[in-house]
């Protein structure tokens, strides 16, 4: 037994490293009913201290959803399309100013096209982030079959950890 006591035992050094998530994706989803919600995107990014990039793609159904604001207009199909990128981008600046206020950095993009999850894995190359937060209504069965899901198949494909938060 004495020769442990030639043993020696130091206290473990550890550096400093930088945050493992400095950039997060949060797409924003325009659908008919429902409230935009970031909130749990916002609160995490906040508590990482990371930078939060919201993306607003804007498809088919999120168009359907938005016409009901439009509704009364009589405009030209021109002055709709500025007057939906206006309002999109009205909504991204309201989830950027209540980022902010909870003392978190966010952009906010927009992108339109019919396939939402390869916009919002595009962006999450493009952006390098390191943590995609997508919200899933947690279907099942023959409504998953039916309906799809993005959540799913931005976990399937994502070129980073994915976090589903459940509405």
């Amino acid at each position: 037994m004495a020769g442990l006591g030639a043993i020696r035992w130091f206290p473990l050094f550890v550096p400093m490293t930088p945050p493992v998530v400095r950039r997060i994706l949060a797409p924003v989803e325009f659908a008919e009913g429902r409230e935009v919600d970031v909130g749990y995107a916002i609160g995490l990014a906040a508590q990482l201290r990371a930078e939060l990039l919201l993306l607003a793609v804007v498809d088919t159904p999120a168009t359907v959803a938005l016409i009901g604001r439009h509704r009364d207009r009589s405009t030209g199909s021109r002055d709709f399309d500025k007057a939906l990128r206006d309002d999109v981008q009205s909504i991204l600046q309201q989830l950027v100013d209540r980022a902010a206020a909870a003392g978190v950095r966010a952009l906010g993009h927009i992108k339109f096209g019919e396939e939402v999850e390869e916009k919002i894995l595009e962006e999450a190359l493009v952006q390098k982030v390191d943590l995609i937060v997508v919200r899933s209504a947690g279907r099942t069965g023959i409504m998953k079959a039916l309906l799809g899901s993005t959540a799913g198949e931005i976990l399937k494909a994502a070129p980073c950890p994915v976090l589903v938060a459940r509405t």
